[in-house]
């Protein structure tokens, strides 16, 4: 199956698709790129990329891209090493070019960034006659084309590589867009949490969330 159906190729536009600052990478510049390419251009599909924000405990929080589809409400954190990618739920081994490099696993910060992020939202005026906000869900997009991924189980659960249709030396494989369009990633199983129904959530992107000068105190950057 194609990562994405053919009317949602064109390139999302200015209007659904809002880039707060420029990424200074060209790494994780590119991997947006992927994403906002295949992303849908009609509502209720919102995107906001390269933003921070100040939580209520005083921290700031830098966001590489979220996104509000049908299928849920996403803070996604991008990892863009080449290489090797092994290790367990709680750490991440890295090895490129003969160097091994040792990390924790990102989803842990980016789920406790989505709770901030909620939280804030939550207490916006705009948002306190209008029920709760939709619960937010975070995922780690691997971007390197060419990854060797050999997470398992647990370890792999809300980590997304890149979709690849099938071709006649590889077989299709979903990725960050079919989590973000479809739930088809390990750990997303099931609705969308927060106040939704079965698969269609009750809310839309201009309900819930604008971020940017409608908001400029939960956008620092």
């Amino acid at each position: 199956m194609a990562p994405f159906d053919s009317d949602n190729k064109a390139t999302a536009s200015a209007m659904n698709w809002i880039k707060v600052a420029e990424s200074g990478y060209p790494w994780e510049r590119e991997a947006l790129e992927f994403v906002r390419t295949a992303f849908p251009t009609h509502e209720p599909y919102r995107a906001w990329s390269n933003f921070e924000f100040v939580a209520d405990d005083g921290s700031i929080n830098e966001v590489d891209l979220l996104v509000l589809t049908p299928e849920g409400f996403f803070l996604i954190e991008i990892k863009s090493r080449p290489g090797r990618l092994y290790g367990d739920a709680g750490t991440w081994l890295w090895e490129a070019d003969g160097k091994l490099f040792t990390t924790d696993n990102p989803l842990i910060g980016a789920n406790t960034k989505a709770k901030k992020l909620r939280a804030l939202l939550q207490r916006q005026r705009a948002y306190k006659h209008k029920g709760q906000v939709p619960f937010i869900e975070p995922l780690v997009f691997c971007s390197a084309p060419e990854l060797k991924f050999e997470l398992q189980g647990i370890a792999a659960q809300r980590i997304c590589l890149r979709d690849r249709e099938r071709a006649a030396d590889s077989t299709a494989r979903p990725g960050i867009l079919a989590a973000i369009m479809r739930r088809e990633c390990p750990g997303l199983e099931g609705p969308p949490k927060g106040p939704s129904t079965g698969r269609r959530p009750r809310w839309s992107a201009r309900r819930w969330i604008k971020l940017g000068s409608e908001h400029p105190s939960a956008i620092e950057r």
